[in-house]
């Protein structure tokens, strides 16, 4: 695989002044870079070139550099230029530089977040999601890797990354999908079957599957936590097993029992039959405002139980009994005075 690697201190397009490497992906490397026009810090992301040549792959690459204008959402990372380097002939972009951490590398260090910092992530989450699909946007990638968590004064903010396999519903038909995008974990069975019609329910697939994540702190498929599973025993156990209530996978798994909603709800979100989900997110996170505002996870404070014994019930029965007495014999005794 040819690779372009740029190296500190080097200059791109001109303007940008390379500082590091930030990660790289299949679809492109992305740098810290110094905009010297503006001063500001900015991430760079600059294609692969041995995707470069074919329209298909660059079309995708800046259609992400696009998408972020159609939803207009501050969970959406900012892109401030795109084009094609004269030097390199390589497509790139710039966008907003992130000091934080992706999901799935908050969740290994951790295992599993505070329920309200979770709850918090998921709010946002939805909401972003339901932007973009009120946009006629589908992600079609929603995964922990694509969601970066950045420390902010009033708690964690969430960034949703890597548009660039995301479907623009209103300038396609949705037929004619290529297999394969995606990851397997994540991803909604109608998207690794050529010609399937995607819809917004994909990502309800997803969101689904991030939700029980976060809230019953494990990943939902018990392939997922087999050493020695491989991707035939993911799909068998997504296409072909049943799919198992929530509180039943959570006792199979040793994860978190959300309680009976909560088992109807991610039933819904991971129905085989697309038209069977949540039609988008903003429908799925209705469904699960109430459910998720009564789950508590260890840590969290119970309410005090209401002790509704027989036997404390009768004292105050009693007590306000002899309460009762009292103040009628007082006003006998004051009458009688009189």
């Amino acid at each position: 695989m040819k690779v372009h690697r740029l190296e500190p201190g080097e200059r791109f397009c001109q303007r940008y002044r390379v500082e590091g490497l930030l990660g790289q992906g299949a679809m492109g490397s992305v740098y810290r870079v110094l905009d010297e026009t503006t001063g500001e810090a900015r991430a760079l992301k600059v294609m692969s070139p041995d995707l470069s040549s074919a329209p298909d792959f660059v079309r995708r690459f800046l259609l992400e550099a696009t998408v972020g204008e159609r939803i207009a959402d501050p969970h959406v990372v900012r892109v401030f230029d795109t084009g094609v380097d004269d030097k390199t002939s390589l497509p790139y972009f710039t966008m907003e530089l992130l000091e934080g951490e992706d999901l799935a590398h908050k969740l290994d260090r951790g295992g599993e977040l505070d329920p309200l910092v979770a709850r918090s992530l998921l709010r946002q989450l939805f909401e972003t999601i339901a932007a973009a699909h009120a946009a006629m946007v589908v992600h079609r990638d929603l995964k922990p890797e694509n969601l970066y968590v950045v420390e902010g004064s009033e708690g964690p903010l969430l960034k949703v990354l890597d548009f660039g396999v995301a479907k623009v519903v209103r300038e396609s038909t949705m037929s004619g999908t290529k297999p394969g995008l995606g990851t397997p974990l994540w991803t909604a069975p109608e998207q690794g079957r050529e010609g399937q019609t995607i819809r917004p329910s994909a990502d309800v697939w997803a969101l689904g599957l991030i939700t029980y994540r976060l809230l019953a702190g494990k990943m939902y498929w018990r392939a997922a936590a087999q050493e020695k599973a491989n991707v035939f025993d993911l799909a068998v156990e997504m296409l072909r097993e049943p799919i198992e209530k929530a509180s039943v996978r959570s006792r199979q798994i040793g994860a978190r029992d959300l309680g009976p909603a909560f088992d109807a709800w991610l039933a819904r979100c991971l129905d085989r039959d697309p038209l069977a989900r949540f039609e988008n997110a903003g429908a799925a996170f209705e469904g699960l405002v109430p459910i998720m505002s009564a789950v508590q996870g260890p840590g969290e404070r119970q309410p005090p139980a209401r002790d509704a014994s027989p036997e404390r019930t009768r004292w105050w029965l009693w007590a306000a009994a002899a309460i009762a007495l009292a103040a009628v014999a007082a006003l006998v005794a004051f009458v009688v005075r009189r």
